[in-house]
């Protein structure tokens, strides 16, 4: 299949996604074959049309990282990118808020989720209670609407 038909087709399912009739969509393909080119072409597309679709793209990389420390950095990155959506300021894409700056927006701005999210990270994370860090930050897409 061609990269227009293939971006035509993503079109069409991005378009089906605020009717709640987009199904999950899995690219699969060869090392280099360009997925991630496709992902942040969505990416764009979603950030600079600023409709009511908030795009999230999150990277894992191919190293050793400890679960709680993923999950922070996971719930960063999604965090930031939401922020960025909402205020139209795309350095916050590249460059993940901190945690304290995470908790104050959402102190001063809303959603007060935000807020409440970051201490109970913290809090979880003191306790050393990991399985509950991720539920927050894998969590967080879905419970993030307009």
């Amino acid at each position: 299949m061609g990269r227009e038909k293939e971006f035509r087709l993503l079109g069409q399912w991005l378009d089906l996604i605020p009717k709640r009739l987009g199904k999950s969509r899995v690219l699969l393909g060869r090392r280099k074959s360009g997925k991630t080119a496709i992902v942040q072409r969505i990416f764009n597309r979603l950030w600079s049309e600023n409709r009511n679709i908030i795009p999230f793209y999150f990277s894992i990389r191919e190293k050793k990282i400890w679960y709680p420390e993923f999950a922070i950095e996971y719930y960063r990155a999604f965090a930031s990118q939401y922020i960025s959506f909402l205020e139209r300021d795309e350095r916050m894409v590249r460059n993940p808020l901190s945690l304290d700056k995470i908790r104050e927006y959402g102190i001063s701005k809303s959603p007060d989720i935000l807020a409440e999210d970051v201490d109970m990270l913290l809090w979880n994370r003191e306790r050393e209670m990991h399985d509950s860090m991720w539920e927050i930050a894998y969590t967080a897409p879905e419970r993030f609407w307009f």
